[in-house]
């Protein structure tokens, strides 16, 4: 077994309700147009990185998205429960303009704590259950270069977690993004529709970093 594994992370490309700045959590809408080139573009620059296989969240915009990288790279495509989007509760399916009176807003949308939406999971759930998993099939598939695809909200929390908020912008492959201005109450940068990260993971010491 390899004492540093290298992977990559993606966010899904863009849906309709990504669009309609619609709140989709486990619920789910389809890829745009545009959000199919991304997913094409991603393919692209994933070509000389060596991956060898391909994880995704079960649901069907980050599907989506595997499969086209997959068919550009000819790779195999696994599903992984764990891997899927934030529970939103009873705030899944409704506008971003709607949630934002919200007295927790904030509180769940840009930091990590245990405040969680009615029936859904808070930040420190989803960063709990997504890392658990990430570990156990990066140790499962230790020979493997992973490509990823997974969504917004565990990016922006796990990244939180790993690196300061000035180095996340320069952790991803292929930007000449200048690192924005993130308020001090904020977790930090909004992962694009996608975006890739580069990222290795060190079995001995459970640490993670840039490539």
């Amino acid at each position: 077994m390899n004492n540093k594994i290298n992977f990559y992370l993606a966010r899904h490309g863009q849906t309709e309700w990504n669009l309609q700045r619609r709140i989709q959590g486990q619920l789910d809408s389809g890829l745009t147009q545009a959000g199919q080139q991304q997913a094409s573009q991603l393919a692209v620059k994933c070509a000389d990185l060596n991956i060898t296989q391909i994880l995704t969240s079960p649901l069907g915009r980050a599907v989506d998205t595997a499969n086209i990288c997959a068919q550009y790279l000819q790779l195999p495509v696994k599903q992984v429960v764990g891997f899927e989007e934030r529970h939103f509760g009873d705030w899944q399916g409704k506008l971003v303009s709607e949630m934002k009176s919200n007295p927790n807003y904030v509180e769940i949308t840009s930091q990590i704590t245990d405040c969680q939406p009615n029936q859904g999971e808070s930040a420190k759930q989803l960063l709990t259950r997504f890392q658990n998993t990430l570990i156990k099939q990066l140790e499962a598939f230790s020979d493997e270069i992973n490509l990823i695809i997974s969504h917004g909200d565990i990016l922006r929390c796990f990244m939180a977690k790993w690196f300061a908020p000035e180095q996340q912008p320069q952790v991803h492959v292929g930007s000449t993004t200048a690192s924005p201005v993130i308020p001090a109450t904020s977790t930090g940068y909004d992962y694009k529709n996608a975006q890739l990260i580069a990222l290795s993971y060190d079995i001995k010491t459970g640490t993670f970093s840039a490539l």
